[in-house]
């Protein structure tokens, strides 16, 4: 397994991973492994997946294909993009999809977080996808990186910070999460509406000194 985390605070979008690998009770550590990076950049997007290693080398592959349709930018985009993805997942990849019994739909084994100028979002393996306002977490880490993240979220104006913090509390108390940290921001988009208030209350204050 493995803890993977994001967090969004001033106008930057943050994302972060351990480095460590879990073959059962074996552990490998980021000095003994070239490839050890959970993270994957998508144009402008951030990827990042826990459980099989598979996963992230499968979504690379996959994507290498210009022609490959993908659009991160909302919950309603990342569903419709791994829609089209999972019949070639099946096709191409041998991607099992023999769902558990009470599941409903066949699964995209695909479980992780994205972090882009959009904002900050969770993958789940039914293709769904939610957005969070502030941070979330993900991986077998995930609790302790949520407790830090919230104590640390109010104290915290560098959005690194936040995500160091959960990433730290995960190594320091999961089995299967290891430093050293893997992280990476951009910048948010601030949406025209947000940028057209916070303009004409610029304006407004500055007319009433004039005043």
């Amino acid at each position: 397994m493995s803890t993977i985390v994001v967090a969004q605070k001033n106008g930057v979008a943050c994302i972060g991973a351990d480095t460590m690998s879990c073959l059962g009770s074996l552990r490998q550590k980021a000095h003994h492994i070239a490839n050890k990076s959970k993270i994957t950049k998508l144009g402008d997007t951030y990827i990042g997946l826990t459980g099989t290693s598979t996963s992230l080398v499968v979504m690379n592959s996959y994507f290498a294909n210009p022609e490959r349709p993908r659009d991160f930018s909302s919950t309603d985009m990342i569903f419709e993009t791994f829609r089209h993805a999972h019949h070639w997942m099946k096709t191409e990849y041998f991607m099992s999809t023999m769902p558990d019994k009470g599941e409903e739909y066949e699964t995209t084994q695909f479980y992780g977080l994205i972090a882009n100028p959009h904002g900050i979002f969770a993958l789940y393996s039914y293709r769904s996808a939610q957005q969070f306002h502030k941070f979330w977490a993900a991986g077998s880490g995930r609790d302790f990186a949520l407790g830090a993240m919230h104590t640390a979220y109010d104290q915290c104006d560098d959005v690194v910070d936040i995500v160091k913090a959960g990433l730290q509390a995960s190594a320091e108390f999961d089995s299967a999460t290891g430093a050293p940290f893997e992280i990476h921001s951009c910048d948010l988009i601030v949406p025209a509406k947000t940028a057209k208030s916070a303009k004409a209350t610029k304006a407004a204050k500055k007319t009433r000194r004039q005043a």
